[in-house]
């Protein structure tokens, strides 16, 4: 009996020395992983993000398997982040990081909310490159598919809307681009695809009215001019415009201006239904009077009396 008892001491004992004597993991001069992310903490607080990274790094560097690595990472994200001139490239780096190393960490979400915002911060004015628009529409989305109930989820939809916005209002600009330069086609397909792809977004003030003026003043495009001579060719059994006799080119001749007669008719028909229904849906714009002008100017009678009272 009392070899058994002293053998279930030894095993307490052994036991013992095995769990209760562990010692937290130390990084250089015996400093602890807790610690440095408690002196990364009061830097932080203290505005010394500089100072705080420091610790961070070390901690990173070589404590990578403490419970507090993944504090760090986010932390190192945050310093760029809430620093006073926010870096928010190498904020972006390091979030992404947080989210290679942790794809099931219960802060994922917050990870993704602040990768987003590090692209939303980044957006450019509807007149530029729109890249930094959808990598943060694409980090919103993500967010909102994985944690749909996440505190951040509300915010994310209004950020998207926003992404929506100014996406919509780029491609916007570019059809006025297009029409300003008399680049007409161009600002027809453009315009028509900004409608067909933003329909909750776009300003259809402008659209209408930009779109109306690109198919007022729309003739045949070079494509339509090859697209005819081609199929006028064939149908001759031509190889060259070239190789039509007097009579052929007549005939060529009479049938290009039927053809785009009839064209350059179905344009400006279309551009008054755009006209017309900018004046319609939105009789007070000043967008809506320009429209009502251009009616009048096209021979459609009693738009402008109509929008006048």
């Amino acid at each position: 009996m009392k070899r058994t008892v002293a053998l279930l001491a030894l095993a307490a004992a052994l036991a013992g020395l095995g769990m209760g004597c562990r010692k937290p993991k130390t990084a250089g001069k015996g400093v602890s992983a807790a610690e440095l992310l408690g002196t990364a903490d009061r830097l932080m607080k203290q505005g010394k993000y500089d100072e705080a990274r420091r610790s961070l790094r070390v901690l990173e560097e070589n404590l990578p398997g403490s419970a507090e690595f993944p504090r760090a990472k986010i932390m190192l994200g945050d310093s760029y982040f809430f620093q006073g001139s926010p870096s928010y490239p190498e904020a972006e780096v390091e979030y992404q990081s947080f989210l290679n190393y942790f794809p099931r960490s219960e802060m994922r979400d917050y990870a993704l909310y602040h990768k987003a915002l590090c692209h939303f911060s980044a957006i450019e004015s509807a007149e530029r490159d729109q890249a930094e628009t959808r990598k943060a529409l694409s980090s919103f989305q993500q967010l909102l598919a994985e944690s749909p109930g996440s505190p951040y989820a509300t915010e994310a939809k209004a950020k998207i809307t926003q992404c929506w916005r100014r996406i919509a209002e780029h491609e916007l600009q570019v059809g006025i681009f297009y029409v300003n330069v008399f680049d007409y086609p161009a600002a027809e397909r453009r315009l028509k695809d900004l409608l067909v792809a933003y329909p909750d977004y776009v300003d259809r003030e402008r659209a209408y009215y930009y779109l109306g003026e690109a198919l007022r003043l729309r003739t045949l495009s070079p494509a339509e001019m090859t697209q005819f001579n081609k199929d006028y060719l064939a149908k001759a059994h031509k190889d060259s415009l070239n190789e039509l006799t007097p009579d052929e080119g007549n005939e060529y001749t009479k049938e290009l201006q039927a053809f785009a007669t009839e064209r350059i008719d179905g344009f400006r028909a279309e551009a008054k239904d755009y006209y017309k229904k900018l004046v319609e849906s939105y009789p007070r714009s000043e967008w809506a009077t320009k429209a009502s002008d251009r009616l009048v100017a096209m021979g459609s009678t009693g738009v402008k009396e109509a929008l006048d009272s």
